[in-house]
């Protein structure tokens, strides 16, 4: 039997061809190809999640992790636009059109191929809810060029949710000149007024996967929620136990809490400490709104937890809970920006959280959910770029329940589901050159019952550089950081003095990376 890796000449010239050599019954006597769900939150904090540490329910993902694997050092790219680039790509984002001080919601450069467009090729039915951004190398601003990449699709490509219960038009909403359209399967679609956004998500995922049943097709599902990005809104019976929970807690003792069930459960290493920034984290305007903020964040959060609930119950109607490879993770890490924030302004009479309000989360809200890191989105502190990420596969994960301390980037998902898919990467895709992947396949540690594979690494981000245990950090390019990450990942003692060499090195990895035509203005 011919591979499933096919040549690049028949997935170029004659898709049809091959899916003649390789049909529906062609792969009897090679492993089932896992069906892969993607679930991507967005501005969820590192600490958020029951397993991470958190306070917030999330039974669902709490139980993913105990049958499954927990990533203790799995990064993004510190921001919403970079990250699902690179998810999309398998490649750092400057290489694919979003270098650094351009719009993060550009086209990605033809000189990639997409996840879903090469799973598609390749006999994957794809699918794609929430945020569209990035899923084509085309233009994925454009619905139509959308479908050429996915086979069904319901959401926006407006880069954030603008409003969770109604569609906002431009003129409300300066920093989305087009509004906040939704779209299916490649045509204009009039959201149901009032309907939550992640209940219009979770209810389009479940009728695509019951509707896979009987079909022996694997599927690609890529989830990509807005919550709990701002602005923070959910409905009143979501938020009152939150508010019960969190009115006249201390956030330093919440972030200590936090952080002991980190230790206890090994995602951090024992005499980890609290960053003194965050937990001086100064509170919103409008503080007395703190206790809303807070409870509003996790009524969000615990949204994608029952969202995931219905994808499990549609899972096990449709037969597909054994061979579903299901990835949970965070574009980037919780937001203290306050960008149209108007919690000076809610008027009376009007509940916080409505459709008629808009609130951040602020600093030290911000600060709670990336316990233990420094920083937020937007930086290259691990609070801006470290995430939960959670792999489930009944039928293909080994040593369920442990927890991988192995270096893993966002651009490893794409080579990770291509090796899964029996897929080889192609140095061309209808009629243009490709570009290398920067990520790795991380296919060995789901395999892996017992320690990690001892894999050597150096992963890069606009302003920061890991090798190994090392991070150097280039905010300030006069006066470069370098952090232990093995002792100290919260990144407090800035060890540079000491270790000069060390600095010369690394910087001289990251001017290698970065070495592109569109990274002239990097350090």
């Amino acid at each position: 039997m011919m591979p499933i890796s096919r040549h690049l000449s028949l997935l170029l010239s004659v898709p049809a061809l091959l899916l003649a050599v390789h049909g529906p019954g062609s792969f009897a006597d090679e492993p089932a190809r896992p069906n892969i769900i993607v679930v991507m939150a967005d501005d969820m904090g590192f600490s958020d999640l029951g397993c991470y540490g958190g306070e917030i329910k999330t039974p669902t993902i709490d139980q993913l992790a105990g049958e499954g694997l927990r990533f203790s050092q799995f990064y993004n790219c510190n921001v919403c636009g970079p990250s699902r680039a690179s998810l999309m790509t398998g490649r750092y984002p400057w290489k694919v059109g979003l270098a650094p001080g351009q719009g993060i919601f550009r086209n990605l450069t033809r000189n990639c191929v997409t996840l879903p467009q090469l799973l598609r090729a390749n006999g994957y039915t794809t699918c794609a809810v929430g945020r569209l951004d990035m899923v084509t190398a085309d233009d994925w601003h454009d619905p139509a060029q959308v479908a050429n990449a996915l086979d069904r699709f319901l959401g926006s490509a407006s880069n954030s949710p603008g409003n969770y219960y109604r569609e906002v038009a431009a003129a409300d909403y300066p920093s989305h000149p087009k509004g906040t359209p939704w779209f299916k399967d490649g045509k204009r679609w009039k959201r149901p007024e009032g309907a939550y956004s992640t209940d219009l998500i979770s209810d389009f995922v479940a009728e695509f996967i019951e509707g896979s049943a009987g079909s022996e097709k694997p599927f690609f599902l890529y989830v990509s929620h807005y919550a709990p990005h701002w602005p923070l809104q959910a409905g009143e019976e979501a938020i009152a136990p939150y508010r019960k929970l969190y009115q006249d807690q201390d956030l330093k003792v919440l972030m200590e809490e936090r952080l002991q069930r980190q230790i206890e459960a090994g995602l951090m290493p024992a005499g980890t400490r609290l960053h003194d920034s965050m937990v001086n984290a100064r509170p919103a305007a409008g503080g007395y709104l703190q206790t809303e903020r807070m409870a509003l964040h996790a009524a969000m959060v615990e949204s994608i937890d029952r969202s995931l609930a219905q994808t499990m119950t549609a899972l096990t109607k449709a037969g597909k809970r054994d061979n579903t490879l299901i990835l949970v993770l965070s574009d980037n890490g919780a937001s203290h920006q306050m960008a149209f924030d108007k919690g000076r302004q809610v008027p009376d009479g009007v509940r916080p959280g409505s459709a008629d309000t808009f609130l951040n989360q602020g600093p030290a809200v911000a600060a709670l959910n990336n316990t233990p890191f420094r920083n937020y989105k937007a930086s290259d502190y691990e609070g801006g770029i470290a995430s939960p990420l959670i792999a489930w596969w009944p039928g293909g994960l080994e040593g369920k329940g442990r927890i991988s301390n192995h270096l893993i980037h966002i651009a490893d998902i794409m080579p990770t589901c291509l090796e899964l898919a029996g897929i080889t990467h192609p140095n061309q895709f209808e009629g243009r050159d490709v570009i290398p992947l920067d990520g790795k396949s991380f296919t060995s540690v789901l395999r892996a019952s017992g320690n990690d594979p001892d894999v050597s690494r150096v992963v890069a981000w606009p302003r920061a550089v890991r090798d190994g245990n090392w991070k150097l950090v280039l905010h300030n390019t006069a006066q470069p950081e370098l952090f232990d990450l093995r002792h100290d990942r919260n990144e407090s003692k800035n060890l540079a003095t000491e270790f000069p060499e060390q600095v010369l090195k690394m910087k001289q990895l990251h001017r290698e990376i970065f070495r592109h035509k569109n990274t002239k203005d990097l350090p």
